[in-house]
C-alpha cells in the first residue's frame, strides 16, 4: 500500500481506496472546477450530519474556513436570530429557500473559502423545491465548487434527481459529499505541484562504488566503518568515527574523535546496538574509554568496534529507504524516538527525489509541526533535513545493490543536522 501510494504521489494520481468512494469523486469532478484551495466552508439546517461532515474534512486534510467580518455580519442580517453562524452555518430546521440562498451566497463570496458543502434535511414544512433552486442560482454565480448533501426519504427523490439534472453534485450522505471536496482539492494540489529535476548534487559515487561493491552478493548489513564512509561520500553529515579493535587502538582512536566520545559494537549480527548494551554514551576521559571497552569486550567477544563522536541532545528524526522492485527505492521520512517505534508517524516516497517532493515528504508526516518549533522551542533546520533527504535519495539511486538503509536517529539542530547511526543492506 506504501509502494502504490509514493508510485500515485510521484506521477500526480489522486488516490482511493474504494470504486464507491471514487465515483462519487467523479461525479463531483465532472460538473465543476476543483477548488484554488483547502478551506471549506459548511451549511446545514440540522446539528449532526454537519458535524460528521466536520469531522469527515478535517480527517482528509481540508480546513474549516473562518468567515471575515463583513461576511459573519451579512450572516447575522440574513438568518433566523437562533441560526449559528459559526462553521458550519446552522440556518435552523425551519430555514427558507431565501436563506439558504444567503448563506451560500455569502460562503461562496468569502476570500477564505475555497468550497462549499451544503446539508439540507426535507424538511415538511418547507418549500425544498424553491430552497434547491435557489441553491443552484447561487452556485452558478460563482466558480468555486459547491456540493450538496440531501437527507431524505422516497417521497422526496425526484427533488434529488431535479438537482442532479442542474449540474450539481449531490450525496446522501454528510460524509461522501466532505469526501468529494477533499478529493478535488488532492487533485488540484497535485495538478499544480511544483515539477522539478532532481537536483544535481557533488558527491563521490567512485568512493561509495568501492565500498557497496566489495560488499554485494553477502546479503547482509555492512559494517558501521563502511557504512559511514559512504554517508560521507554522499556528503550526508555524521560524527567522527574511527575503527578500533582491541585495546592498543584505544589511545590513538581517541585521539583522532576527542572527548566526549560513544563506543560502538560493530556487528552485523548486532541490529539494536542499545538494546543488547552495545553503546556507551558520554565517555569523557581515557580511563572512562578503558573501563567501558574492558566491559563490552567481556559481553561481545571476538567483536569489532568504533570509537564515534558524541553529539548534543537534538530533534531525533530518522530517514531510511528500502528496495522497491520494479519501482527503485521508497525512501522514508519520520520523527524518530516513540513517534516511529509507537505512532508509525512516517511517510514515504519514490527516489529520486526532486526539492519540492523532499519538502512535500517532511509536511506529510502529522508531527512536521514540532519540526517546525513549538511551545517557544526551536525548530530544526529544515533546510539542512531537505538536504539530508535529497542526498540519501541519490545515494540509493546510484547503487540499487542497496536494499535497505536505515539512519537513526538523525539530530537536528537549529542550525543542521546530523545522522548519528547508520544500518546500511546490501545485495
Amino acid at each position: 500500500a506504501r509502494m502504490a501510494s509514493a508510485m500515485y504521489q510521484k506521477a500526480g494520481v489522486v488516490e482511493f481506496h474504494d470504486t464507491d468512494e471514487m465515483i462519487k469523486a467523479a461525479i463531483a469532478f465532472s460538473t465543476q472546477e476543483p477548488p484554488n484551495g483547502r478551506r471549506i466552508g459548511m451549511i446545514t439546517n440540522t446539528g449532526g450530519p454537519g458535524s460528521q461532515a466536520v469531522d469527515e474534512a478535517v480527517d482528509r486534510g481540508l480546513e474549516l474556513a473562518v468567515w471575515s467580518e463583513d461576511g459573519r455580519a451579512k450572516l447575522e442580517e440574513s438568518l433566523y436570530a437562533e441560526a449559528s453562524l459559526g462553521n458550519p452555518v446552522v440556518v435552523v430546521a425551519t430555514a427558507n429557500a431565501d436563506h439558504f440562498l444567503a448563506a451560500v451566497e455569502t460562503l461562496l463570496a468569502e476570500e477564505g473559502t475555497d468550497m462549499v458543502l451544503v446539508f439540507f434535511v426535507t424538511a415538511p414544512f418547507t418549500d425544498t423545491e424553491a430552497i434547491a433552486r435557489r441553491i443552484k442560482e447561487a452556485a452558478d454565480a460563482s466558480d468555486k465548487p459547491l456540493v450538496v448533501v440531501v437527507e431524505t426519504y422516497s417521497e422526496f427523490y425526484g427533488l434529488i434527481d431535479k438537482l442532479r439534472q442542474s449540474d450539481l453534485p449531490v450525496y446522501e450522505f454528510a460524509e461522501d459529499g466532505a469526501r468529494a471536496l477533499a478529493a478535488m482539492a488532492r487533485y488540484a494540489e497535485l495538478r499544480d505541484r511544483e515539477v522539478e529535476a532532481p537536483p544535481e548534487l557533488e558527491v563521490d559515487r567512485k568512493a561509495a562504488e568501492k565500498i557497496v561493491s566489495g560488499h554485494e552478493g553477502g546479503d547482509a548489513y555492512i559494517t558501521q566503518a563502511d557504512a559511514f564512509a559512504i554517508l560521507s561520500a554522499y556528503g550526508i553529515p555524521a560524527p567522527k568515527v574511527c575503527a578500533v579493535s582491541g585495546p592498543d587502538d584505544l589511545d590513538a582512536a581517541a585521539a583522532e574523535i576527542g572527548y566526549p566520545c560513544v563506543l560502538k559494537i560493530d556487528s552485523t549480527d548486532v541490529i539494536h546496538k542499545s538494546d543488547e548494551g552495545g553503546v556507551v554514551l558520554g565517555i569523557d576521559s581515557a580511563e572512562a574509554l578503558e573501563a567501558a571497552f574492558a566491559d563490552m569486550t567481556t559481553r561481545f567477544s571476538d567483536a569489532e568496534f568504533v570509537l564515534q563522536e558524541q553529539k548534543p541532545a537534538g530533534r531525533e528524526i530518522i530517514i531510511g529507504a528500502t528496495e522497491s522492485p520494479g519501482l527503485g527505492h521508497l525512501v522514508m521520512f519520520g520523527l524518530g524516538g516513540v513517534f516511529v517505534e509507537v505512532m508509525r508517524d512516517v511517510s514515504f516516497a519514490l527516489a529520486p527525489l526532486s526539492r519540492p517532493e523532499a519538502r512535500t515528504l517532511m509536511r506529510s508526516i502529522k508531527g512536521f509541526p514540532i519540526l517546525e518549533g513549538v511551545r517557544g522551542e526551536p525548530g530544526a533546520d529544515l533546510e539542512a533535513v531537505e538536504e539530508l533527504l535529497l542526498r540519501v535519495s541519490r545515494m540509493v539511486t546510484d547503487h540499487p545493490s542497496i536494499t535497505e538503509l536505515d539512519l537513526n536517529p538523525i539530530l537536528a539542530w537549529p542550525d543542521g543536522a546530523c545522522a548519528v547511526d547508520v544500518r546500511l543492506k546490501v545485495r
